[in-house]
């Protein structure tokens, strides 16, 4: 084909074909981090529209198709997907990038499934994208909606069919109405949130507050460093303080962030949540002499641990070969931290840690905001198998406990089943007491200051009589 392409295309083709692997899968979205210039010539502006493109996709995937389907003449899940992905990707622009113009991300999307699919499948997704635009009657700013604005009660009203939330605590106002009429089926296309998800939140936490974690899940997740320190001048310029003493929240780029965490060996990117739950530990009767950090990801409590007893044998591992990798790196900075493949730790650990700390897989309920993908695949079913793995990585793991160890166990989970049943049973079963347990609820709000947010989630202090 000779035909001229439009403007940023390449940028948009990449996007494109990301969503369509992603609506290949839906529920189950990719979660491996998506570079736009991996195999391509793409500059850094362009990348960056990628990413934006994408990111937008999979953080509003149910808002956006009920944005669509009003628009449609038939269902949605009759499209082929090719279609979807080109309807996606468009509309995404079109609602939530506001400085994309309309038409560009028109044409590209129609170009693009010409290309992919065929000529008159162009000419729907032009009609439909088309509608989405000349649908959004006004953008309502966040000084509007926030606390005390005049449309503050029109964001949290679930009734208003037309209202579509964003994650700076603005808002979309509609020609129509696009979401359902039943309570939580509106909730859960505003907020893009699995419908399951949402009822079962209701019968948890009730009505009122399962809409408050909803719409926590729409902010842009901050990142957050700890320790802050705000008379150290390599951290005034690019870092607010938080609302937990101690922490900040970081302002600059990825760049600038990688090479302050190489200038300060101590300085962490941490959660105040996810902190929290080793610093209880500051708080035991002795000071742990081995520690093993069996689900230790890419290490950050393991770091933590590190720094908090550094006269402790801390033993790390992880299951998956990128985050061990990453465990392998850090040891060359903590000398008291020994990394091994898991069969090798149960057998150089076995009955020995005074401390040890189960931060295994769960639903990532508490943490929905970092963890978008999360959002849609929440079923019965699957919560039934979190379970079971998390019981199947527990029970062998008591085994490395010493006579008079302590178990921490911890989730970024908000759901009881994978959280106070899991340490009651691991207590009922293995003979230990219960010496604590803390539930968090994620905080922070569209429109409010990153320095109020707070992810989700528990931990259980047990110990061997």
């Amino acid at each position: 084909m000779n035909r001229e392409v439009p403007v940023g295309y390449p940028a948009r083709e990449i996007a494109l074909e990301r969503i369509l692997a992603q609506a290949m899968r839906f529920p189950d979205l990719d979660i491996a981090p998506f570079d736009p210039r991996i195999g391509t010539q793409l500059d850094a502006r362009d990348a960056a529209l990628a990413r934006a493109i994408e990111y937008a996709v999979v953080r509003r995937y149910l808002t956006l198709i009920a944005c669509i389907r009003p628009h449609l003449a038939k269902n949605w899940p009759m499209l082929e997907k090719p279609v979807q992905a080109a309807l996606l990707a468009g509309a995404a622009q079109i609602l939530f990038l506001d400085r994309v113009p309309a038409a560009a991300a028109v044409d590209a999307s129609v170009e693009w499934t010409k290309r992919r699919l065929r000529p008159g499948a162009g000419g729907l997704v032009n009609a439909v994208l088309r509608k989405v635009a000349g649908s959004v009657a006004e953008r309502i700013p966040a000084s509007e909606t926030c606390v005390g604005g005049a449309m503050h009660e029109m964001v949290t009203d679930h009734t208003l069919r037309n209202i579509v939330p964003l994650s700076d605590g603005g808002a979309l106002r509609l020609t129509l109405d696009a979401f359902g009429e039943d309570s939580a089926a509106a909730i859960s296309e505003k907020t893009s949130h699995a419908r399951e998800l949402i009822l079962h939140w209701i019968g948890a936490f009730g009505f009122k507050e399962t809409q408050r974690i909803a719409l926590h899940d729409l902010v842009d997740a901050p990142l957050i460093i700890t320790p802050y320190d705000a008379a150290d001048p390599r951290l005034a310029e690019r870092v607010t303080a938080h609302n937990d003493a101690g922490f900040g929240v970081w302002n600059g780029s990825h760049a600038e962030l990688t090479t302050l965490l190489d200038e300060i060996p101590g300085l962490r990117v941490q959660d105040p949540t996810a902190a929290s739950t080793v610093q209880i530990l500051s708080g035991l009767p002795r000071e742990p002499k081995v520690i093993v950090d069996l689900c230790a990801g890419r290490g950050t409590k393991t770091r933590q641990l590190a720094q908090m007893f550094p006269n402790a044998t801390i033993f790390a591992t992880d299951p998956e070969e990128s985050r061990f990798a990453a465990l392998v790196r850090m040891r060359d900075r903590y000398p008291n931290m020994r990394v091994l493949g898991p069969e090798l730790l149960f057998r150089e650990a076995a009955g020995k840690a005074d401390l040890l700390l189960l931060d295994v897989p769960c639903s990532n309920s508490g943490v929905l905001a970092r963890r978008p993908e999360a959002r849609y695949r929440f079923t019965k079913g699957r919560t039934k198998s979190v379970i079971e793995l998390q019981q199947k990585i527990c029970d062998p793991a008591i085994g490395l406990l010493a006579a008079k160890g302590a178990v921490l166990y911890a989730t970024c989970s908000i759901e009881h089943a994978e959280n106070e049943a899991q340490a009651r049973r691991l207590s009922n079963r293995h003979e230990l007491s219960p010496i604590l347990d803390r539930t968090v609820m994620p905080t922070g709000m569209p429109g409010e200051p990153p320095s109020s947010y707070r992810d989700g989630g528990f931990h259980a202090l047990l110990a061997k009589a």
